[in-house]
């Protein structure tokens, strides 16, 4: 975990408005970065894929489990490339945030793959990548955390099955100090709010010009959008969530944000229709100007 010291958490916390916008070069180290990511994917080049990764990155792909550390991340895109041959991929940065000692980059993927001779398949859906930057100007930036998901909903044998058995299973970071308090606090109301069914009032969880990445769906932007979503998507009627937890993983505290990573479980029931889902998720924590802890950005996908 990371943490600031005292007098420097305070300063953050008193100054938590937005964030500023990434300088330009800033910028251009990202966009050089997703070319030659793209560029190594359809290629195949393994070891420039996780050029950027570092032992502590924590990585987030949809429809498999969390992975820390550029080893496991490596093991990922060995399974992916040894089932599907990668044809297109191309990324379109949307948004980024600078936090100080972090920036975080919110963008739309394409990839076309062609799984184990199958028909080409159009994967098409959002991510997100907090980069860390160097203490050493001189040296480029590396990636911190990364979580992806699709823009709609697909059947996810168009896609590699990846091995997961290897992976540590997830464990749940316990909280000491009171800012990480406050966020365990906060998500008890969304676990909460969820399971009664209250969407739009799980919606005033978020600032007012948040952003939602969560899965099937494309990103959400501001009040309006996201209020829309909850609405809807938590509404009273027959489904009931019998069972949920929301838990943390990891804090990263960065200058002007409190990043956390979490993981969940939800057992629901429609009528004679249940299921368990869990997934897993990167949450923007800011302060808003009355001193309220609410998400600034939050992206979610399914194991």
């Amino acid at each position: 975990m990371i943490k600031l010291s005292l007098a420097l958490l305070l300063f953050a916390f008193a100054s938590f408005a937005q964030g500023s916008k990434s300088d330009s070069v800033f910028k251009k180290q990202i966009e050089e970065y997703n070319t030659s990511f793209a560029n190594a994917f359809i290629k195949g080049n393994q070891g420039d894929l996780v050029k950027a990764y570092t032992d502590e990155t924590i990585f987030m792909p949809e429809h498999s489990r969390q992975r820390v550390g550029s080893k496991t991340i490596l093991d990922f895109y060995k399974q992916w490339l040894s089932q599907a041959k990668i044809t297109t991929y191309e990324r379109k940065i949307l948004d980024l945030q600078d936090f100080g000692n972090y920036v975080l980059e919110i963008g739309t993927f394409v990839e076309t793959l062609n799984l184990n001779g199958q028909n080409p398949f159009s994967y098409v859906g959002k991510y997100a990548l907090l980069w860390k930057k160097p203490s050493n100007r001189s040296l480029p930036p590396t990636i911190a955390a990364e979580i992806w998901g699709s823009s709609s909903y697909f059947d996810d044998k168009n896609i590699p099955d990846i091995d997961d058995t290897a992976i540590l299973k997830i464990k749940e970071y316990i909280p000491t100090d009171k800012l990480t308090l406050e966020v365990k606090e906060r998500n008890n109301t969304i676990k909460n709010l969820v399971q009664n069914r209250q969407g739009a009032e799980h919606a005033k969880m978020f600032m007012t010009d948040a952003m939602y990445l969560t899965y099937y769906t494309p990103i959400l932007s501001g009040e309006k959008e996201i209020t829309d979503y909850f609405t809807e998507h938590e509404k009273p009627g027959t489904l009931s969530i019998e069972k949920i937890s929301i838990l943390t993983s990891e804090i990263i505290y960065a200058r002007t944000a409190i990043i956390e990573f979490g993981f969940y479980s939800v057992d629901w029931r429609d009528r004679d229709n249940h299921g368990n889902v869990k997934g897993k998720s990167m949450n923007v924590w800011k302060k808003n100007n009355d001193g309220a802890l609410l998400l600034f950005r939050q992206i979610v996908n399914h194991d």
